[in-house]
């Protein structure tokens, strides 16, 4: 049943146009308002994918490359203090420190621990920049029957910038300019 006393359901827009274009016009609203919406939520979507594709691995990359470390040694044949101890020689030298990595480290001590020889440093904080180089004081002591290979394998104990202490080992170092002063004390003690 129809009463015709009651006003229509939808009404007339305020301005008086007929329904029809008022609901095209909360059409469009509803569709510019899905467009938002979608633009939005590919925005959101775009960025998680940029940093799981993207950002993470070359954040990653930065980090393994600020953690990595090299360095290099070299004996040095001068400023050498030569003491002949019942069948030891022992050397009081330097050590060249070079950092070949990326980053400045700081060098905490160097050691060797080899049958016949063992070299120690001084325990304090040296800080090398990259592509530096820093000499580090030593002692060195070989033994005079043993017989001596010309490279130690070294150990080096450094903290990079981002201060983890890393012992790097082995670290091949070249100790021909000392086997010359060794076998030379060696041979006079008989």
């Amino acid at each position: 049943m129809i009463d015709l006393d009651q006003p229509p359901q939808y009404g007339t827009p305020p301005n008086g146009t007929p329904g029809g274009r008022w609901r095209r016009l909360a059409t469009v609203r509803a569709l510019a308002m899905v467009v938002v919406v979608s633009l939005l939520a590919g925005a959101v979507l775009g960025g998680v994918a940029a940093y799981i594709w993207w950002y993470r691995p070359l954040a990653a990359s930065v980090e393994r490359a600020e953690a990595a470390v090299s360095v290099v040694l070299f004996a040095e044949s001068s400023a050498m203090t030569v003491h002949n101890e019942q069948e030891r020689v022992r050397l009081e030298t330097q050590v060249t420190v070079v950092n070949a990595g990326p980053v400045p480290v700081s060098v905490l001590g160097v050691r060797v621990d080899q049958p016949g020889v063992t070299l120690r440093s001084s325990e304090k904080q040296r800080l090398i920049q990259p592509a530096a180089t820093l000499p580090v004081d030593v002692v060195v002591e070989f033994v005079c029957d043993s017989k001596q290979t010309v490279v130690l394998d070294a150990s080096v104990r450094v903290e990079p910038t981002d201060e983890q202490v890393r012992d790097i080992s082995p670290v091949a170092l070249d100790s021909s300019p000392w086997i010359e002063s060794r076998l030379r004390v060696c041979s006079g003690l008989g």
